[in-house]
């Protein structure tokens, strides 16, 4: 079992055909409402590569929530141990999204949801992985600790963050962190991800890992530094496949494949997705990813 804990929101997208050079009016194209967050389409992409997943999270008591709540039951993930607040609105986002997938995302989490400090009772077994992210930090941080004591694997997605004593602590603890490359760069004040990720390996001898859109995947794995770079593809949507990926690399991962077929299966998983749209509808099969992923290579970048 793989438990994903963190963020849900309900997406709402709207379809431009280009970004404008300054804000005006603008005709949209096509209007609809799908599942994000990154550990709730986590747990959707493991479930969808046959894998067994569960999510814990916060929704609201509202039409959103319900509409949420209706997603996980289509495809039989199991979403009760999370928490619903009454007289809350659920998390919410609009994104506008061009011809070409690229997109602009403004996230919106109420106050009382993000305020509320109550955690559920985690099971940390020895056949049990966790995908988190930093939503929910409270939960993600009393996570991290306890997987790091009990040799547990945790998939940790660091990204939109204030750095503060408990991000330090996610990252210290969860067997495998991966930044986005704006997060990366804020936690580490560097430029380079090289240097980025020689910064962090020498602070702590451990797996960090860091996403970078087109150019791949970077991670420093037993002092070497290697790049996962995807074949180049003709882009629909990008919209969650960094979500997918986290979701795809805990997947394999936890079946105890090696860093590096995990980092291919996961790259083939996300760039098969971002090949079409729909959110959570355009997650592949794995029959399609296990045939995309004999294009794709590893490279070691830098020994340390």
């Amino acid at each position: 079992m793989i438990t994903c804990v963190g963020s849900v929101f309900l997406d709402n997208i709207v379809s431009i055909n280009s970004f404008p050079s300054k804000p005006i009016k603008l005709l949209a194209t096509n209007l609809e409402k799908r599942l994000g967050g990154s550990a709730a389409v986590s747990s959707f992409t493991i479930k969808i590569l046959g894998g067994e997943s569960e999510y814990i999270g916060r929704f609201g008591d509202d039409d959103a929530g319900k509409f949420l709540k209706e997603e996980f039951k289509k495809f039989n993930i199991n979403f009760h141990k999370s928490l619903t607040l009454q007289k809350t609105i659920s998390s919410q986002s609009y994104i506008f999204e061009d011809k070409k997938g690229e997109r602009l995302l403004a996230a919106f989490n109420a106050k009382k949801l993000l305020r509320n400090k109550l955690l559920i009772k985690f099971l940390f077994k020895k056949n049990q992985s966790y995908v988190v992210d930093i939503r929910w930090l409270d939960a993600t941080h009393y996570i991290a600790k306890k997987t790091y004591d009990k040799k547990i694997l945790c998939i940790a997605d660091i990204d939109n963050y204030k750095k503060n004593k408990k991000i330090e602590e996610i990252i210290k603890y969860a067997s495998h962190p991966i930044f986005s490359e704006t997060g990366m760069y804020e936690f580490t004040k560097e430029k380079s991800v090289i240097k980025s990720l020689r910064k962090l390996y020498l602070k702590n001898n451990k797996f960090y890992g860091v996403t970078f859109g087109s150019k791949g995947v970077y991670w420093i794995e037993k002092g070497i530094i290697y790049n996962c770079f995807p074949p180049k593809i003709k882009v629909v949507e990008t919209n969650c496949a960094g979500d997918i990926f986290h979701g795809a690399f805990a997947a394999f991962l936890h079946q105890k494949k090696s860093i590096s077929t995990s980092m291919i299966l996961a790259t083939a998983t996300a760039s098969l997705k971002c090949k079409k749209k729909g959110g959570i509808y355009s997650i592949p099969s794995i029959k399609l990813v296990r045939e995309f992923a004999k294009k794709i290579k590893v490279k070691k970048i830098k020994n340390l």
